[in-house]
């Protein structure tokens, strides 16, 4: 049996107790930052957010063999790290293709 509050769902008791208590925030936001990233966080912030969002996403697709929550936010996870990638593209100089004389 699944326990929710609102559309969270609480997988123990713990969480079930945040959940109640309105403490969970907007971790929807969390979850964004996490896979995109924060505006001048250091190359060493960067390094460890991208190893915890590596993990993150890795527990993910594990639990979503039998957890289609799980499943979506795997899937969400990855197209947030994809507008990741088309930002560093965007933002890396272009050499022109045409040399000038």
């Amino acid at each position: 049996m699944r326990t929710y509050v609102g559309d969270q769902e609480a997988v123990n008791e713990a969480e079930f107790k945040e959940l109640a208590n309105g403490s969970q925030g907007n971790w929807h936001e969390g979850f964004r930052e996490l896979f995109l990233g924060l505006t001048g966080e250091s190359a060493d912030e960067r390094a460890a957010r991208r190893a915890v969002a590596r993990e993150v996403l890795a527990e993910l697709q594990e639990q979503s063999e039998t957890d289609d929550i799980a499943r979506l936010n795997a899937l969400y996870a990855e197209q947030l790290s994809s507008v990741v990638l088309m930002r560093a593209k965007a933002s890396t100089p272009r050499t022109p293709l045409v040399r000038a004389a």
